[in-house]
């Protein structure tokens, strides 16, 4: 499970930056709390579905995308 925590953190970072975003613009954006945004980057935690479709809904991909 550790890697896919870093995987997802690392795709979430791509995205983030593809859409210009910042984890502040992101956590308003998608109605996903800072703090846990916070925690998907570092990989300490991975969102579940409907919170990966909030957060690609706001970053404009497919939760696949966030997946790897």
């Amino acid at each position: 499970m550790p890697e896919f925590k870093n995987t997802v953190s690392h795709h979430l970072k791509v995205a983030m930056a593809k859409a210009d975003m910042n984890s502040q613009e992101l956590a308003k954006k998608s109605g996903v709390s800072y703090d846990t945004v916070l925690k998907y980057l570092r990989g300490e935690t991975c969102p579940l579905l409907e919170t990966a479709c909030k957060l690609a809904d706001a970053l404009g991909c497919s939760p696949n995308d966030l997946c790897g």
